[in-house]
C-alpha cells in the first residue's frame, strides 16, 4: 500500500497516524491483498503483538470512547498472551505463535466455573428475552474442566460427531448468536470501524465470539451488558467453552 492508496482506501484521519508511525506504516505498506476488499491487514494484531497494539490509539480514538474501549480489550488480550507469543526451538531459533492464546492454570479453576455460569446466564438471556425462544442450554448444567489428553480426546469426539452430521447445543449457540449479532446496529460511524477490522479481529484467535466481545462497545445501546464478557474472561484464562449437551458444559484448557 502506498500513501496515496492509504488515503484512497482508508477513512479520512487514518493516513496521518499510519504514515507518522514507522511500525504502523510497515504493517500497512506491506499489504498485498485486494485493497478494495481488505484495506486493513488481516493479521494486523499479530504484527503489533508484544507491546505495539497501543500504536492503534490514534486511529481507534477517531471513534471516540467506543474505539478506546475496543483498544482496552486488545491491550488485555496482548497482556494475557505475552508468555505464549514465542518459544525457543531445540536449535535455538525463536518460533512465534500464529494466533493469540493464553495458558490455563489450575489455580483459576474456581474463577472459571463462575465465569462459565455468568456466560450461561447471558446466553439464556439472549434467547429468552431478545430472541424470544427457548435456550438450548439449561440454567444449571454440570460444568467440568478438561485439560491435556482428556481435553484432546473431547475435541476429537466433537470433531467426529460433526463429520457424522451429529450436532449439539453448542452448534446452535454458535449459529444463533452469530446471526443475532450480525443484525445489531452500530453507533454513528462505528460500523465503518467494525467493517475495516473484521478480518483482523477474527484472526486474533480465529474466534468470532472474541471478535464480538471487542466490537460490543461499537454497537448502539442494546439494553444489556456485554454478554460476551464472561466468554472473554474464560478466553484469558486459557479456556474454551463447549456445550456438548443441554445439561453439560465442558471447559477445555490450553
Amino acid at each position: 500500500m502506498t500513501l496515496d492508496e492509504c488515503r484512497k482506501y482508508l477513512p479520512k484521519g487514518w493516513a496521518e497516524p499510519i504514515q507518522n508511525d514507522p511500525i504502523l506504516w510497515e504493517c500497512f505498506s506491506q499489504q498485498e491483498y485486494d485493497l478494495e476488499q481488505e484495506a486493513v491487514p488481516p493479521f494486523l494484531m499479530q504484527d503489533l503483538r508484544g507491546g505495539n497494539i497501543e500504536r492503534l490509539r490514534p486511529i481507534l480514538s477517531l471513534y471516540g470512547q467506543p474505539g478506546l474501549d475496543m483498544l482496552q480489550g486488545l491491550l488485555e488480550i496482548d497482556a494475557a498472551t505475552r508468555d505464549t507469543a514465542e518459544r525457543t526451538l531445540p536449535d535455538g531459533q525463536i518460533a512465534y505463535a500464529g494466533y493469540f492464546f493464553a495458558r490455563f492454570s489450575p489455580d483459576t479453576a474456581e474463577s472459571a466455573i463462575h465465569a462459565a455460569k455468568r456466560y450461561i446466564r447471558a446466553i439464556r438471556q439472549i434467547y429468552t428475552k431478545l430472541l424470544e425462544e427457548p435456550a438450548p442450554i439449561s440454567a444449571e448444567p454440570n460444568i467440568q474442566i478438561l485439560t491435556g489428553q482428556e481435553g484432546q480426546a473431547f475435541n476429537q469426539q466433537i470433531q467426529n460427531q460433526q463429520i457424522q452430521g451429529r450436532y449439539n447445543p453448542g452448534d446452535d449457540v454458535y449459529s444463533d448468536l452469530g446471526d443475532w449479532f450480525s443484525e445489531l446496529d452500530f453507533q454513528e460511524n462505528c460500523g465503518e470501524l467494525s467493517h475495516l477490522l473484521h478480518e483482523s479481529l477474527y484472526h486474533i484467535s480465529c474466534d468470532y465470539f472474541l471478535s464480538y466481545y471487542l466490537q460490543w462497545p461499537l454497537l448502539a445501546s442494546q439494553g444489556i451488558e456485554n454478554p460476551f464478557r464472561p466468554y472473554f474472561e474464560l478466553w484469558k484464562m486459557g479456556l474454551h467453552i463447549n456445550f456438548p449437551e443441554k445439561d453439560r458444559v465442558v471447559l477445555i484448557g490450553n
